[in-house]
């Protein structure tokens, strides 16, 4: 979900020749870039994309597709990064759904957070559920069902400071 095709590739690799290697300051400017020229829109009526290269290429999508472009972009540079599935304390997120963010590893400062959202680095609210490489791996709950017969679940969060 998270492979980066040329034009990934290329934003990505504009952004080192900009920054002279420097990791943190590479994933910063990619952050901004992305805030800039992905528009962010998530709608619980319009389904994800169902890759980094869609939603790059659509120049649009939710905060899980802004995290796989990140990801993808981040990967290119030579960056470990990985998706995380968590939720934002004090925002309702549309559908009543989580929310996605990135983290990338930084030399001598280890995982760092890029909320691509929201054009921030995660802090107390966000609330970290799962990681993995991208939005499937990461996924706080999901399973197969096989046979016939009705089925609800129900889920509540409640966050206490």
């Amino acid at each position: 979900m998270t492979q980066a095709d040329d034009a990934i590739r290329d934003f990505a690799l504009d952004l080192r020749v900009a920054n002279g290697g420097n990791a943190l300051a590479e994933l910063h400017a990619l952050l901004n870039r992305l805030h800039k020229e992905i528009i962010c829109e998530d709608d619980p009526a319009r389904p994800p994309a169902a890759t980094a290269v869609e939603a790059f290429t659509h120049k649009r999508g939710g905060a899980r597709d802004l995290t796989h472009i990140f990801l993808g972009a981040a990967r290119s540079l030579q960056i470990p990064a990985r998706y995380v599935a968590g939720y934002l304390c004090g925002r309702a997120e549309p559908g009543g759904g989580g929310h996605a963010w990135a983290e990338a590893y930084v030399p001598r400062l280890g995982w760092v957070g890029f909320d691509t959202a929201n054009c921030v680095c995660p802090a107390e609210a966000h609330v970290r559920v799962a990681v993995g490489l991208d939005a499937l791996g990461a996924a706080p709950v999901r399973g197969t069902r096989y046979g016939v017969g009705e089925e609800s679940a129900a889920v509540a969060i409640r966050v206490d400071q």
